[in-house]
């Protein structure tokens, strides 16, 4: 025989267990679709010298001082003019620079650009035995305004006049001063995201770092340990922000796939 509650004896969910199950729902939801990294955007920021990314060149000058050498990519459509930084001109193009920071006296650069005359700063050299940083060459600055009619917003990219401001720090390489092995590597990160094999039997142990608001992927940097040699250890790491191709097509497919997974139609 079939019973049946009568209405005023059936219990209904609370309002407050109905939020609950669905705030779980929904957690369960995104944590389904989104991708888990294992280094955090506060891990890569403790690496030496990652407070640089996204600094222009003037601005690094200012805080780090000049370097032992900077590597210019001129070309003949973009060559090397006299700039001066105070009392010290340089000969270098508009075009991406690599700038290395050593205690030691740099040796000749064969490529062209610039060689400090003496040692270079050590200021921004914390744990390391040397950083380079990689610049964009003829970064403008996007700027985003309201119209003063009210009506919309003028969006405007100025690349500055000075050369040095005209550069931005898009990646990172630092060099310890001690090698570290990868179980250490491991240990405070996780297990790498990608392991890219390169030339010479180095090995990349790549680790995608994400930033995300409400959810949804903001700035993605890409940081690679470069394990060399049967001992399996670490000699230096490269960070990498988004102004590399490779890092932006990563950002876009994670927001591709937010887009999929959490817009509303």
């Amino acid at each position: 025989m079939t019973r049946f509650q009568r209405p005023s004896q059936a219990r209904a969910p609370s309002r407050q267990g109905s939020k609950c199950i669905l705030a779980t729902l929904l957690l369960g939801v995104l944590l389904a679709g989104r991708e888990a990294h294992a280094m955090s955007p506060e891990q890569m920021k403790a690496l030496a010298g990652a407070g640089l990314l996204d600094v222009r060149v003037d601005a690094l000058f200012r805080q780090c001082g000049l370097p032992s050498t900077i590597v210019d990519s001129a070309t003949r459509a973009q060559p090397p003019m006299a700039i001066r930084w105070g009392d010290i001109e340089m000969q270098l193009s508009p075009m991406d620079w690599e700038m290395v920071y050593s205690r030691r006296r740099a040796a000749p650069n064969p490529k062209g650009g610039w060689n400090n005359p003496g040692s270079g700063s050590g200021a921004c050299l914390s744990g390391l035995s040397g950083l380079t940083l990689h610049a964009r060459g003829q970064a403008g600055i996007l700027s985003v305004t309201k119209r003063a009619d009210g009506n919309g917003y003028l969006t405007s990219y100025d690349i500055p006049d000075s050369v040095y401001a005209a550069h931005l720090v898009i990646g990172i390489t630092g060099n310890w001063k001690r090698d570290t092995p990868i179980s250490k590597i491991e240990k405070w990160y996780g297990e790498p995201d990608e392991i890219v094999d390169g030339e010479g039997g180095i090995r990349r142990y790549r680790y995608w770092v994400v930033a995300r608001e409400k959810e949804m992927p903001v700035s993605v940097h890409a940081v690679d340990f470069e394990i060399t040699g049967a001992e399996e250890v670490c000699t230096r790491y490269t960070v990498r922000t988004s102004g590399f191709e490779f890092v932006q097509q990563k950002l876009d497919a994670l927001q591709r796939e937010w887009e999929k997974n959490y817009v509303l139609d």
